[in-house]
């Protein structure tokens, strides 16, 4: 079997992450800038979440090309992890924005009194908003194909609301005189960040330590092998994702008659691609008879 049968086709995302990368820098920079001649917290917020989202698509860009190196006799599954890699430091990445904006939120609840201006906030946020939808709208086709990219969709789209969030504080404060909106609303772009990014860590890690896709139950896999004429039992199954859309399979499967081993392995391989979409199976048939003294050479209960 050659090294390259399993190569998962190029998800083709790297121009949608370029396009969303270079939307990104260019208005974080203007949020930036913005947010410290304006005095806004919440402006500033959502511009280092803008940051995070640059090194986020930078990362997942690089990633994405990574990916795509054939596998190698010592890298026989290909480069595929790098994604769930650069998904998980997004995560992480995430998280760390969360805590700074926090502090810097609690701190400035205690201190309101700070002069704010409401009409630059507002301008520069609703225009960072339309960048956000933008490069969500780029990046909506090719999410479902990678977790990598998925998790930058996810990055983009949560800084999306966080700009509508300082859209409405700055109205707040310029109509309602509500200074305290803002580092309200920075600390609602916190948790708006904690709560995109916790199911993407959550992935990952699953992903990374070989943990059964969450789409897929052991037992209904076992249930659809064990209907295949000639199989008598399933068992030591093993169920894992190698990356975002391509999950692996082993196994041992006792099968009546060895000579219907080429039949039933064809068999079972396509009533798993059909029923589940698992591509990538290593199986080891076995007569009954192995079957019965694996049993008599097992240590007895205790």
């Amino acid at each position: 079997m050659s090294l390259h049968d399993h190569q998962r086709q190029a998800t083709g995302g790297q121009r949608a992450l370029r396009i969303a990368l270079l939307v990104t820098i260019a208005m974080m920079a203007v949020e930036f800038v913005a947010g410290w001649i304006s005095g806004s917290l919440a402006l500033l917020a959502d511009a280092a979440h803008m940051l995070a989202d640059a090194s986020a698509l930078g990362l997942s860009l690089f990633a994405a090309w990574f990916a795509e190196r054939p596998a190698t006799a010592e890298k026989t599954y290909g480069y595929y992890r790098t994604e769930i890699l650069a998904a998980l430091a997004n995560g992480i990445a995430l998280w760390l924005i969360v805590f700074g904006v926090g502090a810097k939120a609690l701190q400035r609840l205690e201190h309101s009194s700070v002069i704010i201006d409401s009409g630059l906030m507002m301008a520069v946020a609703l225009a960072g908003l339309i960048a956000n939808l933008i490069s969500g709208w780029v990046l909506m086709d090719h999410r479902t194909q990678s977790l990598n990219i998925q998790g930058a969709w996810l990055n983009v789209m949560s800084d999306a609301l966080g700009s509508l969030g300082v859209v409405v504080a700055g109205a707040l404060i310029r109509w309602r005189g509500w200074m305290v909106a803002d580092p309200i609303a920075s600390l609602l772009i916190g948790i708006l960040i904690a709560a995109s990014s916790w199911n993407l860590v959550k992935q990952s890690v699953n992903i990374l330590l070989e943990g059964t896709p969450s789409h897929l139950r052991i037992p209904d896999v076992v249930e659809a092998m064990r209907s295949v004429a000639g199989v008598h039992e399933v068992h030591d199954v093993h169920l894992w994702t190698i990356t975002t859309g391509m999950d692996a399979m082993s196994g041992h499967v006792i099968i009546d008659d060895v000579h219907r081993s080429a039949q039933i392995l064809s068999e079972l391989n396509a009533r798993l691609s059909r029923q589940f979409h698992i591509l990538h199976t290593t199986f080891q048939l076995e007569p009954p008879q192995h079957a019965c003294q694996m049993s008599d050479a097992s240590p007895p209960a205790s």
